[in-house]
């Protein structure tokens, strides 16, 4: 080939490259790993393609193949970065040892590696060793300033309850006028905490304030747009799918609802397992949002979920796995055509902490209504809205778990969650604190703590600041 025709080559590579870091921007892993793959094809030895290709085969919930692709790319480069993306891939799969190998890797070839050394704290918090993630994070800043370390110090603080140190080294981040935008807004979320917990509620609210004010405006989901697909005819008319997804426990709600603690007290069962936030049904809905769903393509749409199951969940005994992303609850009425026989549980919480609680988490572009108190309570009456369509429209039934009831009286609770998935009760969900499962989700600090009741009825203590809010959920 001539140096013309090599540099057309290259070029065209670069512009492929180019468009596949805009699609992973954006979330279009599907479209990016479909380009990738052909550009592979071309140079299959193309480490930045591999890497490429590795997270997002990884964002579409296939780990395995990730892992291959991005074993290949850190084998021909021995980069720090590949190796980072290979140890979160897997702490997809909750092999935790082979995560904290990945990144040893990393810091092997560049010790003060930022995204190394938050990665390895998030495994140390994820496996209850918050005393070994503290220490690993507040040993790094000691040597270089980092704003996605103090960021993790303040969250890390807060669950040991050290409140005044980390409201100090989070001020003091905030002080620097080199922090980038993101990042000095996902301060604020983590000084809003401090301060919370602190009991300094104006300064906790003027923060989460600020925060979700440099996030942007909020919005609310277009549901009669999104429900108008989901008619009762047109469900029925939905080819069902010819497998049988008993093993599948989804787990829906309004984010800051339960959803993880409900999760984690399932899967101390040794009869069941979870796997966090599976974005695949999501990913699912929009690959099908255009075209008509055929039997071919449900049975296709419902093994491959099923093959994720047992690919994060593979042991025998494990005969219910958990999906807790809260989001799903917009598809139910596509799911029971996919995934014919799942269980499914809806947790509930006093509507007015579960919106004041998402105002206070950090979403980012993932749910844009949270940055508003109005926008939070019109996306939660949209949401009942949908459910109880659901509950009207499907003939299922979907167990509402009451997240004051489960604080209130755990064994009750906890008995009816396992009878309604067809398990019997076990003392080890009475302890799920105590599981050596990993826990990869901002609650991770709640749900490594005993079952409490503190976080009802909190929305009391910034009354004054929740007027809007508070009218349109009246007589919710």
């Amino acid at each position: 080939m001539s140096q013309s025709g090599m540099g057309a080559d290259q070029s065209l590579r670069g512009q492929t490259l180019v468009r596949c870091a805009q699609l992973i921007e954006a979330g279009q892993y599907d479209v990016a790993v479909t380009l990738l793959k052909e550009t592979l094809a071309k140079n299959p030895s193309d480490p930045r393609v591999l890497h490429m290709l590795g997270m997002s085969l990884a964002s579409l919930e296939k780990p395995r193949e990730s892992i291959r692709h991005l074993k290949y790319a850190a084998q021909l480069t021995g980069d720090p970065e590949i190796y980072c993306t290979l140890g979160l891939a897997f702490r997809k799969l909750n092999q935790i040892r082979d995560s904290h190998q990945a990144l040893d890797q990393a810091l092997k070839r560049s010790p003060a590696h930022p995204r190394a050394l938050s990665a390895k704290a998030l495994l140390f918090q994820g496996t209850g060793q918050i005393e070994k993630a503290m220490e690993l994070v507040s040993g790094a800043l000691k040597e270089n300033f980092d704003p996605g370390l103090v960021v993790q110090y303040g969250q890390f603080a807060r669950q040991l309850k050290r409140y005044g140190e980390g409201i100090d080294m989070v001020r003091g981040g905030l002080e620097r006028v080199e922090i980038p935008a993101s990042q000095r807004e996902e301060l604020c979320f983590v000084l809003g905490h401090l301060y919370d917990a602190e009991g300094e509620y104006d300064k906790a609210f003027e923060s989460f304030q600020r925060g979700n004010t440099m996030a942007g405006e909020g919005r609310v989901n277009a549901f009669d747009r999104h429900m108008g697909g989901f008619r009762k005819e047109i469900i029925d008319g939905m080819p069902r799918a010819d497998v049988d997804a008993s093993r599948a426990v989804f787990i829906i709600g309004m984010p800051r609802s339960g959803t993880t603690l409900t999760e984690q007290v399932i899967a101390a069962h040794p009869q069941a397992g979870g796997i966090g936030e599976s974005a695949m049904i999501n990913e699912i809905m929009h690959a099908q949002e255009n075209s008509a769903l055929t039997q071919k393509l449900a049975d296709q749409h419902g093994e491959g979920y099923l093959k994720m199951l047992q690919e994060k969940c593979p042991s025998e005994k494990i005969i219910r796995v958990c999906d807790k992303m809260p989001e799903n609850y917009l598809f139910v009425g596509a799911m029971i055509r996919v995934l014919p026989g799942a269980r499914y549980i809806q947790c509930v919480r006093d509507a007015r902490d579960t919106c004041l609680s998402i105002y206070f988490q950090r979403f980012g572009a993932r749910q844009l209504y949270a940055r508003d108190l109005k926008s939070c309570a019109e996306q939660y009456l949209g949401y009942l809205e949908v459910m109880e369509y659901w509950r009207s429209t499907l003939g299922i039934e979907i167990m509402e778990s009451s997240y004051e009831d489960l604080t209130a009286d755990p064994e009750k609770q906890v008995r009816a969650l396992l009878g309604h998935i067809g398990l019997g009760f076990d003392p080890a969900c009475m302890e799920h604190h105590k599981s050596k499962n990993a826990v990869n989700t901002a609650s991770v600090g709640q749900v490594r703590s005993p079952i409490y009741k503190s976080s009802r009825q909190r929305w009391k203590n910034y009354e004054k600041y929740l007027g809007e809010m508070l009218e349109i959920l009246d007589g919710v």
